[in-house]
């Protein structure tokens, strides 16, 4: 075997989601986005509502002021200084909007809470929905092609090592986090990318394992963890009892609105002159397809300029 079929064996796909796992795949991560969300500014108040140890909190902070997510400021008034969300990270709350809107959908009967959101426009409580910008429809990932675009990479992946021990346990007041169950799935950059692979048509495992170079023992905790969730499920492909495909269930295709708002926010940020790295086609319209989140009662673009929140 030459020196370039080596080197290409040795590299995977550097799609926009992979370039946002590199800043969002990390649970202590997407905790503290999620609390900035939610309006928190402090440190102390990052580590009191996230339950992460204050070493942890320190890092990530740092990390995602470095990756421009969050900016620390000097208060105006007294010492010491408070985060607030830059531009590029308040482009990811698209992707906590799906997240929650999955968790609604498949979760709501085992929580002890409920999100409610208020679409200032129109004044009604909505939920989000992922709809085409051109035709407005549903997004539905089995309406949507895909090509290589001009930015599309083969690079050799560094997976650094993220420790995070146990599941999220981070605290809100009276309760967990609001999407802990993505928050632990999307913070597991090997899951993500499984499920990247299955979008993708890549459904047996020495392709998904080609296709992240995964190890083989990390790749098959990951799909049966993903089997036990609910999210893929085994079909045979031969008279082998072994020989199986993983699929995507329906509550693992209504992750897709996710992925796809994580793709949108690494394309805008990450992707250089030459143009994304895939180019999706909504086939009902035939449009290239872009992505917005809608109040479901009025169709109106809803954001963090125009949503409120209450727990119940």
């Amino acid at each position: 075997m030459d020196a370039s079929a080596v080197k290409e064996d040795r590299t995977i796909r550097a799609c926009s989601i992979w370039r946002a796992l590199d800043v969002v795949g990390d649970v202590p991560v997407l905790l503290i986005m999620e609390q900035a969300f939610l309006g928190t500014h402090g440190f102390d108040e990052f580590v009191a509502r996230t339950g992460l140890a204050r070493s942890v909190v320190s890092g990530r902070l740092r990390k995602l002021v470095d990756e421009d997510c969050l900016a620390k400021r000097p208060k105006k008034e007294g010492r010491g200084s408070y985060y607030a969300l830059t531009q590029k990270g308040r482009d990811q709350f698209p992707n906590a909007l799906m997240m929650l809107r999955w968790q609604h959908r498949w979760e709501a009967a085992s929580r002890d809470f409920r999100v409610r959101l208020r679409h200032s426009a129109c004044g009604a409580e909505t939920e989000p929905t992922p709809i085409c910008a051109h035709c407005r429809k549903e997004i539905d990932p089995r309406d949507v092609d895909w090509r290589e675009g001009p930015g599309l990479a083969q690079v050799v992946p560094h997976y650094e090592r993220r420790r995070f021990n146990g599941a999220v346990t981070a605290r809100r007041p009276g309760g967990r986090p609001l999407v802990d169950t993505m928050i632990e799935l999307f913070g597991d950059r090997w899951a993500t990318l499984v499920v990247r692979a299955m979008f993708t048509r890549i459904n047996r495992f020495d392709d998904i394992q080609r296709d992240t170079l995964m190890a083989t023992n990390i790749l098959t905790g990951r799909l049966e963890r993903l089997i036990r969730q609910g999210i893929l499920r085994t079909i045979p492909y031969s008279a082998h009892a072994d020989r199986v495909e993983y699929r995507l269930t329906e509550k693992g295709r209504d992750l897709y609105p996710v992925l796809l708002a994580l793709l949108q926010w690494g394309d805008r940020w990450f992707s250089d002159e030459r143009g994304p790295p895939l180019i999706l086609t909504h086939k009902p319209c035939g449009h290239d397809l872009r992505m917005v989140v809608a109040c479901n009662h009025c169709d109106g673009e809803i954001g963090i300029h125009n949503l409120t929140f209450e727990i119940e």
